[in-house]
């Protein structure tokens, strides 16, 4: 039975303690992906084949559209739920019936109790 192959030190991503997929790392990856199916053979902010720079910046204004937040919130949780998915484990729905919505429930529960209600005089 053959066995998987494993890394034999830290990833990157942990290296510089990556826990979620930001826009600029789509931004980024996009531009390297981009780069690699290119003909260019030196990667370069300024390459004029490729322009990444340009498309870099093209990128990150798409994904910080305010027009663009639901989707990019959703691209986000998917990409976060792909590459950290132990870390992305908070951001997933919560079951009603999960231990977890209890907890919560009681809690704000007993909030309610305890804030007075104060009405404005």
């Amino acid at each position: 039975v053959e066995r998987e192959p494993k890394a034999t030190r830290s990833g990157n991503a942990r290296l510089h303690g990556m826990t979620s997929v930001t826009i600029g790392s789509i931004a980024y990856i996009a531009t390297q992906v981009r780069f690699a199916l290119s003909s260019s053979s030196v990667f370069s902010r300024t390459d004029t084949t490729t322009d990444s720079e340009t498309f870099y910046h093209s990128l990150l204004d798409l994904l910080e559209d305010p027009e663009e937040s639901k989707e990019i919130d959703e691209l986000i949780l998917w990409w976060n739920r792909q590459i950290f998915p132990t870390a992305s484990a908070a951001k997933r729905p919560i079951s009603v019936n999960s231990a977890l919505s209890k907890i919560r429930q009681r809690r704000l529960a007993l909030k309610e109790i305890s804030s007075p209600n104060v009405t404005p005089s």
